[in-house]
């Protein structure tokens, strides 16, 4: 019956550039989009981006499906009219909550409250459209792909993603499984980047505790959304030392432990306060930190009284560097920091095994910056087709 219907794709940004993404999928009644971001600072198309149906004219949107919670997928969702309906898979959306209660004072709405919370597996059927949230492996922690489907086509949305998580094992036998998809939309973030070696988040964790063993006091600079990193880094702190965080932090440590098998769990973190002050800089520590003045007369007492047992480990994309904040951090602790990081981004190499294991019949690289010549560098399977159209050009799938 549905043989001859169509499905419309449109990559509403995102084909040029790396921040501020958006796609939508529409069947014959029915309108659904994913993701909704604000562009990276400094990157491509500066501009809020404006939808009809979505954020303005008469609405018939249906739903905003979101693959993580990171800005530049999230950022923009505020401005979504209040009657369409937002889906997040329920842990990252209780991250995403406690994030916003944490910054209500900065940020003009706190919609994640509002959202509804999916489970992975668990198909979602709107109108002549079927979303199924499918278990990834980001930097964010509890990242989805989606799997689109209706009129007999399948549709991959992978957000963002990689092969050097803690879950690439399952991930990579879940892309095994997913029979056939007719139309594959993957980040290419990392495509035009060298990428000969990459470490995993294992190799990170070992570093982790081969610092523990020089110094006795370990700072981590990382994002606080970086749940994964800041459990691994816990799991390296050594018997006798205590694992800090301020009362956030530790929140959000508490959410992320609830759903995590237990190897993977972070390990004995505390909150700081007078009780364990003493206690800390007598037998030693690891403290996340972030680049603010909670963090920073801590970082500046520790480096000014033991700077030979103090190190502040880097743990984010050096680009952050530059910011003022962050750089004051590190000009703090000079001569005593070490960089230990790893892309949650996949790299050009496993995105081609990726392609190679999916075999879509059809192809977009989008959520990227890279050139076309880039984009037609990456090898293909025979039977799949490369498209790269711009920004708001509409594809169809019969």
């Amino acid at each position: 019956m549905n043989d001859n219907k169509k499905l419309n794709v449109i990559i509403h940004r995102g084909t040029a550039q790396i921040g501020g993404i958006c796609t939508e999928v529409s069947a014959e009644n029915t309108r659904i989009f994913f993701d909704f971001g604000l562009p990276l600072e400094g990157e491509g198309d500066q501009s809020m981006l404006s939808i009809d149906g979505l954020t303005t004219g008469t609405i018939n949107a249906d739903a905003v499906f979101l693959t993580h919670y990171h800005g530049d997928h999230v950022g923009q969702i505020s401005d979504v009219a209040e009657s369409v309906p937002i889906y997040m898979e329920e842990t990252a959306k209780k991250i995403l909550e406690k994030y916003q209660d944490h910054m209500k004072n900065r940020i003009p709405s706190q919609w994640a409250k509002s959202a509804n919370a999916i489970k992975v597996g668990m198909p979602v059927k709107i109108k002549d459209l079927q979303i199924t949230a499918i278990a990834s492996d980001h930097s964010a922690a509890d990242s989805v792909m989606f799997l689109v489907e209706g009129y007999n086509k399948r549709i991959l949305i992978t957000g963002d993603y990689r092969m050097h998580g803690f879950y690439r094992d399952k991930l990579e036998e879940t892309l095994t499984n997913l029979g056939q998809i007719d139309l594959m939309i993957t980040e290419g973030t990392s495509i035009s980047r060298d990428s000969e070696y990459y470490h995993d988040e294992n190799w990170v964790e070992e570093q982790f505790r081969e610092l523990f063993h020089d110094y006795k006091y370990c700072f981590l600079l990382t994002s606080s959304s970086a749940l994964d990193r800041i459990a691994s880094f816990s799991r390296a702190v050594p018997c006798g030392k205590y694992m800090l965080a301020d009362d956030y932090q530790y929140a959000q440590m508490q959410i992320y432990d609830e759903t995590r098998d237990a190897k993977l769990k972070s390990h004995k973190v505390n909150y700081m306060s007078e009780y364990n002050r003493e206690g800390a800089e007598k037998r030693g520590f690891g403290m996340v930190v972030r680049a603010n003045d909670k963090f920073m007369p801590i970082v500046r007492h520790y480096f000014e009284k033991y700077p030979d047992k103090t190190c502040l480990i880097y743990s984010m994309w050096s680009g952050y560097r530059d910011k003022p904040a962050i750089a004051q951090m590190l000009d703090i602790c000079k001569g005593h920091e070490k960089t230990v990081h790893v892309s949650g981004h996949i790299t050009k190499e496993d995105l081609e095994k990726v392609i190679g294991t999916v075999k879509p019949k059809k192809l977009i690289v989008y959520h990227t910056s890279a050139e076309k010549e880039d984009l037609t560098s990456v090898e293909l399977p025979t039977e799949t087709e490369l498209l790269t159209p711009t920004d708001g050009e509409i594809l169809t799938l019969i």
